[in-house]
């Protein structure tokens, strides 16, 4: 991993990266796109040191609340999550200012951060979106070797379905086929 400073946090759609690049190693992503301009190996990670701030000084700024959409780049629980709980500390702002929040993620430490999804869940909206895209578990461990598998999201996504937590099911790629 390697620290930037970035000039700014999100989209004009409200989009949030965080990090740039992905240790999940998933062979069909996109992501790793040349077109994305990324000037270092896509599994070197580049963490964006002070987005928090940035997040903070956005959402303050922001007229109308929103939902804030994030993992469509990067997964936002990606290993490194872990250590430096950046997504935690976003969901805890986003809560702080009153927005919603979508998130896209395959890796079940999504739940870690149930506490505070409930809390924005009854203010206004928090939307976990999963990836499944085999039903074949040794599939799953070849094509994505760095997420839990398949029928571990499924269980994620009872999890926060019980929860009480909106859930949607992204089903691309379906493979073997």
């Amino acid at each position: 991993m390697h620290d930037i400073v970035s000039k700014s946090i999100l989209s004009p759609q409200n989009g949030m990266n965080l990090y740039r690049g992905c240790q999940h190693g998933c062979i069909y992503c996109d992501s790793r796109s040349r077109c994305y301009q990324f000037t270092h190996p896509f599994e070197d990670i580049e963490v964006k040191e002070n987005a928090l701030e940035l997040l903070e000084a956005a959402l303050r700024r922001k007229r109308k609340c929103c939902m804030i959409g994030t993992g469509a780049m990067t997964d936002p629980y990606i290993p490194l999550e872990k250590k430096l709980g950046y997504t935690r500390k976003a969901l805890l702002l986003i809560e702080k200012y009153g927005f919603g929040v979508a998130l896209q993620t395959k890796s079940d430490l999504v739940l870690r951060d149930l506490d505070i999804l409930r809390q924005i869940n009854e203010k206004t909206k928090a939307v976990v979106q999963m990836t499944l895209t085999t039903a074949d578990e040794e599939l799953c461990k070849i094509i994505e070797p760095g997420v839990c598998t398949t029928s571990r999201r499924y269980e994620v996504l009872k999890e926060l379905q019980q929860a009480r937590i909106p859930t949607v099911v992204w089903m691309t790629p379906i493979l073997p086929y």
